[in-house]
């Protein structure tokens, strides 16, 4: 069998035709996993962030509770003592 240059030629051509667009459009899916990954990480923090921030509050919350609650009973406590060291009843 004679090796024919042409035939070469032609085969490497179409080759090379058909494997770039489907290189080209490796990488365009590689561009678009990656924004679809920076997205999905964003989206992410910014549910973290809006948790944090719920949860910042409801620890605030149930702090000036806890607050009220203990400075009510340290108040009620002071007049206790003022009126036993007094000798009120």
């Amino acid at each position: 069998m004679k090796f024919h240059w042409t035939w070469a030629c032609v085969v490497a051509t179409f080759f090379f035709a058909v494997s770039i667009p489907f290189a080209l459009a490796k990488e365009e899916s590689v561009k678009d996993d990656a924004r679809k990954a920076g997205r999905a990480v964003g989206s992410a923090a910014r549910e973290v962030w809006k948790g944090t921030k719920e949860a910042g509050k409801e620890i605030g919350q149930g702090a000036k509770k806890v607050g009220k609650t203990v400075g009510g009973a340290a108040k009620e406590g002071g007049k206790e003592f003022k009126r036993a060291v007094s000798g009120e009843k």
